[in-house]
This record gives structure tokens, sequence and C-alpha cells, in this order.
């Protein structure tokens, strides 16, 4: 057994032997004591545990309380989990890489929802019985635990509420890719598609259609040749990339904030402006890395396409 897990169960020791001699909550109490961050950063789900039994056994709890807290606590048994800092287990967010490599005791559904509830329950059905039994700063340390739970949920619920509202900058801010008419309304249906809509809890989905009339791409020229206009029409699709650090002036040309790809049509002949279906078109592909795009399109004359998206009539191309 760890020295802190010893020092923790000592003063649990401790709150029990001295709960007749503590001033009852008629009497004069002195202000409550308070755990600082680092303290509550340390304690694990054991300790969690070792304090639910402790508070319920000093608080004036209903028979059916006491009864469910004791059925949750046996669905948390596991050594593995009890091990794991509560802190932790509130403020989750657990990578791929680290699933992959078995790094992290991951709590089962049951165990998960045993967790939140105990929680709860604590929260709401123990501590006002505890504060009256033992006195508000006695219960501190006791209900530490519960904090340190809480305190990691408030930490990552800020964070994804901080990081949810940035997806939303990045997909529709003022640094956002410009949409014409058509996809607008290409993406309003498109948010009743899976893949396209947002998910359960009102993410944005990082994928967006494209479908737009280009006439500033410019083709490369060979064999001394010049360079030439081609107007082409677009259909494909764009990815955002909601890593830190990309997208916006902070990521500048290098690490943009979306990607895109799809197919690309040109009509027979070169030019601004022209028709891209016109004649035989001359079909091929886009990749774009934000707003420079690369294209090539096929036929008798193959041409390798550069441009840089920009909308040059508003809601329109």
């Amino acid at each position: 057994m760890s020295a802190r897990r010893m020092a923790c169960r000592l003063l649990l020791a401790g709150v029990v032997a001295g709960a007749s001699a503590w001033p009852t909550a008629t009497q004069a109490q002195p202000a409550a004591a308070r755990l600082d961050t680092a303290a509550l950063r340390t304690l694990t789900l054991g300790d969690l545990l070792d304090s639910a039994r402790v508070a319920d056994s000093l608080a004036a709890v209903a028979p059916a309380v006491r009864a469910k807290r004791v059925e949750l606590t046996q669905r948390l048994t596991r050594a593995e989990v009890q091990s794991q800092r509560l802190w932790a287990l509130g403020d989750a967010h657990v990578g791929f890489v680290t699933v992959a490599r078995r790094r992290y005791a991951a709590l089962s559904t049951a165990e998960a929802a045993a967790l939140d509830t105990l929680a709860a329950i604590l929260e709401e059905e123990v501590r006002t019985p505890l504060d009256a039994a033992v006195g508000r700063t006695r219960a501190v340390p006791l209900m530490a635990p519960v904090d340190a739970f809480n305190a990691g949920r408030r930490s990552r619920s800020m964070l994804d509420s901080r990081e949810k509202l940035a997806r939303f900058e990045r997909k529709y801010g003022p640094d956002a890719p410009t949409r014409n008419g058509a996809e607008v309304a290409l993406n309003f249906a498109a948010q009743f598609v899976p893949g396209f809509r947002a998910n359960r809890d009102e993410w944005p989905s990082r994928a967006e259609l494209i479908a737009s009339y280009v006439p500033t791409y410019l083709a490369v020229p060979r064999d001394g040749g010049k360079t030439s206009a081609v107007t082409a029409a677009e259909a494909g699709v764009r990815l955002y990339i909601w890593r830190d650090g990309w997208g916006g002036k902070s990521g500048g040309a290098l690490r943009p904030g979306f990607v895109s790809f799809g197919l690309l049509a040109a009509g027979a002949r070169d030019g601004a402006f022209v028709s891209p279906f016109s004649g035989q078109s001359r079909i091929g592909g886009f990749v774009g890395w934000g707003a420079a795009k690369i294209g090539v399109i096929g036929g008798r004359d193959t041409r390798v396409l550069i441009t840089r998206q920009v909308q040059l009539v508003p809601w329109v191309f």
C-alpha cells in the first residue's frame, strides 16, 4: 500500500474515531477548510469509495440511499480502476494512440455509470446531512474525492465548450472559406445526412460539400507556351482540420484549417468566364491545401491547373 493511500486511510480512521467529539451543527463552527487543486488531483477512485463508506456511517441518510450506495460501490471493486485518479476520470479525453497502446485502464460503461451516479448521490443526498452531523469543516476532507471528480468534469466541460466554439468559428467564422448560394443550399440539406450533420452533442461535422464555378484557374505552361486561363466547375468535399495551431493567421499557408478534393470539369476551350460544359468537356480532379488548389484535366490536351480560392462575386463565384 502506498504512503499516500495509507495516509488517506489514517485520515478516514481519525474521522470515525473523533466523530463523537466534533461539534454539532448547532454549535459554532470554524471557517470551512479547503483543499487546493494539487491535493484534489491526487485522490483516487478508491479514496472516493472509502469516503463514501465513512460519510454514510456518519450522516443521517435514508436507508434507500445507503442501499444504493452499497450497490454502486460493489460495481467499482476492480483493482485496476480503484487506482485511477478521480480528476483524470472526470476529465477523461483519451486519444486513439493511448487506447491502441493500452496505456489507459478505462472504465467500462457500467463502471462509468456507477461512478457518475455515486458522485451524484454523495453530492445531493449525503453532503448536507454530513455537514449537519459533523460540521462543515470536518466534512470537507471527506467530500474531497467528490470535489475532485466534479472538478475534473468541470475542467473537461470548459475545455469542450471552448473547443466546440473554436470549431464552429473555423468552419463558419471570418477566416472560413466563402461559399456560394448553391453550396449554402447543398450544405443546409446535407446537415440531415450522416457524415455531414452535427453529432448528438451538436459538435460540427468536419465535412461539407463543394459545388462551384471557378473562372480563376491558370494552366501551367508547357514547352515554352504561355499561361492561359481555364474556367472549371468543381464538385467535391471540404474537410476541416480541428488540430490546435492549424487554420487562421497562426496556421498560415503551411498549416491551413481545411483541405479539399473532388472532380473538375472544363470546357473544350481555355478562357476565363466560359462555360465549363461547352463542347466536349475535359474531366479531371483537384486537391486543395487550404486556399491553394491544384487540378488536372484530361482529354486530348492534358493540363495541370493551379488557383487560389477566392470569391469574385459574393454568393455567386
